[in-house]
């Protein structure tokens, strides 16, 4: 039986959506197809309300590579990678997008190394997670979903939690690390879903399937009241160089990680067509030198919305 949770008297569906046929599939536009903005563009518009009014961010830790470990043919220049998560501002509450992790999965990504993690910002963005309406996911990895795993008021916000079906099968059955394996118990308690390339989730927000990184990855799109358009894309590029300069990640980072490099190219191409063509605001999860340039110019805000 489907669970329906509602997002501000919007009844939305929280529940695995059937796959379609592979005949309806066959008729469907392929996604990245010259009229798939469009799509999700209509999309945006089809769950009724009002649109997010601004964009805040809580950054909780760092990571420091080389440029070379981000981007190939890359220099040994410094890259700061930023640990963070998004919360969208509705009038009538937040969407969560991301949920930040703890200081003993931070150190996974440390690789040794003893790095930046502020857990302050962490405890605030916990009681953001909390207050929130709904809570979306990019991917599986632990820097974006053990905030929600390993929280201790993980029931709580699994219960609000969108996870596409195939994020919650890497998390239950080949997770990213031990911690961040979710029990049969918790996989219950998730708003599980599946659709075919695009789904609305709330006024102006819309899911983007885009397995590539992982198998689970999505964007999502985001239409504020103001008429800017923004497209989170969480890791396909951990900096906005990968989209400008249609570069991947080195081989060595690629096959560690084990992407698809073909489909990572495909959204790639597409997402510098949609920011040189249509202006959309483009942010990876991680660069940090491009999330302070969007707070300087007012696009982004270093903060988080909180009723206490």
């Amino acid at each position: 039986m489907n669970r329906l949770k509602s997002f501000g008297g919007i009844r939305l569906i929280g529940a695995v959506i059937a796959l379609m046929t592979s005949s309806v599939l066959a008729q469907l536009s392929a996604p990245y197809s010259d009229d798939f903005l469009s799509r999700v563009r209509i999309a945006a518009t089809s769950i009724p309300g009002d649109y997010a009014e601004s964009i805040g961010f809580a950054k909780v830790a760092e990571s420091h590579r080389p440029y070379s470990d981000i981007i190939e043919d890359g220099s040994d220049a410094l890259f700061i990678s930023a640990r963070s998560a998004y919360q969208l501002r509705f009038p009538s509450g937040t969407i969560m997008l991301d949920s930040g992790m703890d200081e003993e999965v931070h150190t996974y990504y440390g690789f040794g190394r003893v790095e930046p993690y502020w857990q302050e910002t962490n405890d605030q963005l916990q009681q953001a997670l909390l207050e929130s309406q709904k809570i979306l996911i990019t991917h599986e990895h632990g820097d974006h979903v053990a905030g929600i795993v390993r929280s201790p008021n993980r029931d709580a916000l699994a219960a609000k939690t969108l996870l596409t079906v195939a994020q919650l099968e890497t998390l239950t059955l080949r997770p990213q690390l031990p911690q961040i394996q979710v029990s049969p118990e918790l996989a219950s308690k998730f708003i599980v879903l599946d659709y075919q390339d695009l789904l609305p989730v709330a006024p102006g927000i819309v899911l983007i399937k885009a397995p590539g990184h992982t198998q689970g990855h999505q964007m999502v799109y985001a239409r504020l009241s103001g008429d800017r358009e923004f497209l989170f894309i969480g890791d396909i590029g951990w900096s906005l160089d990968n989209i400008t300069q249609l570069k991947l990640r080195p081989a060595q980072t690629i096959a560690r990680i084990g992407e698809d490099p073909e489909a990572l190219m495909q959204q790639m191409i597409w997402i510098k067509e949609r920011m040189d063509q249509d202006g959309l605001i483009i942010v990876p999860s991680h660069d940090d030198r491009l999330i302070n340039r969007y707070v300087e110019e007012g696009i982004l805000e270093d903060s988080l919305v909180l009723s206490r």
